[in-house]
């Protein structure tokens, strides 16, 4: 097995897309820091213990993605801060569905690493969960993906599996 990262920008499936930007473990690391108020290169490099050229590089890549923009530190005008984007932001019920999914099955003997609580509350975060419209709990059972007509080859070609393992093509 390579350990070579295989690319998949030109591939169109939105997991491979998120995958694309996002599929790196240091990329997911900077952005929990983010989220738990980390700005500054200096305080991403001492909490990540990550060399500053992987640092430079992914930081580089998530300005370029669109989920962090780079500003002048308002404290320290020779300072740089990486503040999250909207886009970034977006990526919050994500990271907070790693945490919760790794709490649950990757779970310390001596209780969870971290609570997660609402602060106008206190009271506990609750788990991400799918949704239907009417607000029904759904499983990966319950929902049918439909592929676009415009998709990619490849989301064609899965489209086009599961129809025969329905028997919805002859």
């Amino acid at each position: 097995m390579s350990g070579a990262r295989r690319s998949f920008a030109g591939v169109d499936c939105a997991v491979a897309q998120a995958i694309e930007q996002m599929g790196d473990p240091w990329i997911l690391l900077i952005l929990r820091c983010q989220f738990q108020g980390i700005k500054r290169f200096d305080d991403f490099q001492g909490h990540l213990q990550i060399s500053t050229s992987v640092l430079t590089d992914r930081l580089r890549r998530l300005v370029q993605a669109g989920l962090l923009r780079k500003e002048q530190d308002q404290q320290d005008k020779r300072g740089t801060v990486y503040l999250l984007t909207e886009k970034g932001m977006d990526f919050y019920p994500v990271m907070i569905a790693l945490h919760q999914w790794s709490e649950r099955w990757e779970a310390r003997e001596g209780g969870p690493r971290l609570e997660l609580l609402d602060k106008q509350s206190g009271e506990p975060v609750r788990d991400v969960r799918v949704l239907s419209q009417d607000y029904r709990e759904l499983s990966a059972r319950d929902v049918l993906a439909l592929v676009d007509d415009q998709s990619g080859e490849m989301m064609q070609d899965i489209q086009e599996r599961l129809k025969r393992r329905r028997g919805d093509v002859a």
